[in-house]
C-alpha cells in the first residue's frame, strides 16, 4: 500500500468516506429490498430475477504495531474505504438454473498494515477461470471487476449437477473450520453472509432424506495470473459422505488437497439447548504438497501427517443469547514462536488455507438479540501457547428492511515483537502482531 506523504490526510479522508456511507444510508432507508422479476411463467417453471447490493466499508488500523521499529514505516494511523456494487442474475427454466453474480469494488487505502493477516476481507479462493479485470493494484486507488458465481445447474430426480464458479461450504465450527478446506472466509472477516465463489464441477445426490454424498472437483492454479493455465497440485477434488440420524448427523470426506491426501470426520449431536460438534481433518503430505512454513519447505516431508481438530458447543442459557464455545488444534502451525513470521509467508497462508500460526487456541462467540433490528456480538479468541489473544465487539442493525449497518472493533492483546535485532525480529506473540482494527459496513439492496 502507498503511504501519503500528509498524514493528516488519512483520518480526513476516512471520515469523509463515514459521511457518504451516512447519506447514502438515509437515501436509501425507504425503499424495500427485493429482487427485481424480470419475467415469470409459472406454468413453465420459468423466472428470470435480478437484485443488487451495495456494500461500504471503512477500515482503520491504529497501534505500536504498525510503527517503527515494529513496522518498516509509521502507518499508525490508516485505513481503507471499498465500495462495492454486486448484481446477481438468476435464471430458472423447470430443472435447470443459471446464476451469474459479480462485483464492482473501488478501494482507496491510506497506508496500512499487510494484508496477509486476511483483516476485514481474505483471500480470493484458489480458482482456475480468468473472470477478474483490475486496474493497476500497486497505488492506493483500485478498480476491479470480479465474477464471485457464474454456474449452470441442472436436476434430476435427486441428482444434482452444477458447473462453474460456485460457493463451496464444509464444517460446523463458528470460529474454525479446518474441514472447509476449498474456500475459507478470513478470521477476522467482516462480511460472511455472501462467499465468493470456487471454479468446480459437483455432483449432489440425495441418496435418501438423511443421506447424501456429494463429489467435487475443483481446478485451480495457484497464481492469480488469470492465464486459465491449471495446475494439478492447485486442484481439489473431494468427495462427501453424510448420514443424519435421530438427534444427529455424521459426515466423512476425503480426496486430493493441493497436492495433500485428506482424510475428513465431522458431526454433530443436537441435545436440545446443548449442540456438540466436531471436525477432525489430516492432511497428509506429498511430494508436491505446500510448505506450512516459508523457511523451510522440506517440513512438508513425504508421508507426515498434519492434524487439525475442532471440538465445541452451542448453548442457549436464554432465548435471545446464544453462547458457543471452542477449541482447536492446529496441527500446521507451530509451538515455536520463530516459526511464526515464516508460516505468515508460507503459501498456504496466502492463500486462506490457514490463518493461525500457532497451535493450541480457544475461543467463545456470544451473540445477543437484544432486539429485532439489533443484535451484539462478543468474540473472544486466544492462543493459549504465546499466550495472546483477539477480542471483538459489533453490533449489526437493521436500519431498514433493506438497509443493515455493521460495526465492531478487534482489539489484540499480545507482546508485541522483539526487535533488538533489527535484521531478524523475533514475534513473542502471534496476536501481538495485529493492529487495532475498527469496521463499519453499511450494506443496502436497491
Amino acid at each position: 500500500m502507498t503511504t501519503m506523504n500528509r498524514r493528516g490526510a488519512r483520518p480526513r479522508a476516512l471520515a469523509f468516506a463515514l459521511l457518504g456511507v451516512l447519506l447514502l444510508a438515509s437515501q436509501l432507508a425507504s425503499r424495500r429490498a427485493e429482487a427485481v422479476v424480470l419475467s415469470e411463467d409459472e406454468l413453465k417453471g420459468r423466472s428470470v430475477a435480478l437484485t443488487f447490493v451495495l456494500r461500504s466499508f471503512s477500515f482503520i488500523f491504529a497501534g505500536r504495531a504498525l510503527q517503527p521499529p515494529q513496522n518498516l514505516v509509521d502507518a499508525n494511523p490508516s485505513g481503507a474505504g471499498i465500495f462495492d456494487l454486486r448484481h446477481n442474475l438468476t435464471w430458472r427454466q423447470g430443472a435447470l438454473k443459471v446464476v451469474a453474480a459479480g462485483q464492482l469494488t473501488t478501494s482507496v487505502f491510506f497506508s496500512g498494515p499487510q494484508g496477509g493477516l486476511g483483516l476485514g476481507r481474505g483471500a480470493a479462493p484458489v480458482r482456475w477461470l480468468p473472470l477478474t479485470i483490475e486496474t493497476d493494484n500497486s497505488g492506493a486507488y483500485r478498480l476491479r471487476y470480479q465474477a464471485d458465481r457464474l454456474y449452470i445447474a441442472y436436476t434430476l430426480g435427486p441428482v444434482t449437477v452444477t458447473l462453474g464458479r460456485q460457493p463451496i461450504t464444509f464444517g460446523r465450527g463458528q470460529l474454525w473450520k479446518p474441514s472447509d478446506i476449498i474456500s475459507t472466509f478470513a478470521l477476522t472477516e467482516v462480511d460472511t453472509e455472501f462467499k465468493p465463489g470456487s471454479d468446480a464441477a459437483r455432483i449432489d445426490w440425495n441418496i435418501a432424506s438423511r443421506t447424501s454424498l456429494t463429489l467435487i472437483a475443483a481446478p485451480a492454479e495457484l497464481a492469480a495470473d488469470h492465464d486459465a493455465e491449471v495446475s494439478l497440485y492447485a486442484s481439489s477434488f473431494m468427495a462427501r459422505f453424510k448420514q443424519g440420524f435421530d438427534g444427529g448427523e455424521i459426515g466423512v470426506s476425503g480426496g486430493l488437497l493441493r497436492g495433500d491426501t485428506v482424510l475428513v470426520l465431522d458431526g454433530i449431536i443436537d441435545l436440545g439447548k446443548l449442540d456438540l460438534y466436531g471436525e477432525l481433518v489430516a492432511n497428509i503430505f506429498s511430494s508436491k504438497s505446500l510448505s506450512p512454513n516459508a523457511d523451510d519447505p522440506a517440513q512438508a516431508a513425504l508421508g507426515d501427517v498434519a492434524l487439525r481438530a475442532v471440538l465445541g458447543a452451542r448453548i442457549k442459557p436464554i432465548p435471545k443469547l446464544t453462547l458457543t464455545p471452542e477449541v482447536f488444534y492446529n496441527g500446521l502451525g507451530s509451538f515455536e514462536r520463530s516459526d511464526y513470521l515464516a508460516i505468515a509467508r508460507s503459501q498456504r497462508f496466502s492463500i486462506g488455507e490457514i490463518y493461525n500460526v500457532g497451535r493450541v487456541y480457544a475461543g467463545l462467540v456470544a451473540l445477543w438479540e437484544v432486539h429485532p433490528l439489533l443484535t451484539l456480538s462478543a468474540v473472544g479468541m486466544a492462543n493459549v501457547h504465546d499466550p495472546s489473544g483477539l477480542l471483538s465487539l459489533g453490533a449489526v442493525y437493521s436500519v431498514s428492511n433493506n438497509v443493515t449497518a455493521i460495526a465492531g472493533a478487534y482489539i489484540p492483546m499480545g507482546r508485541l515483537l522483539d526487535t533488538r535485532d533489527a535484521a531478524s525480529p523475533l514475534p513473542r506473540s502471534e496476536f501481538g502482531l495485529y493492529p487495532y482494527f475498527f469496521f463499519f459496513e453499511l450494506k443496502a439492496a436497491i
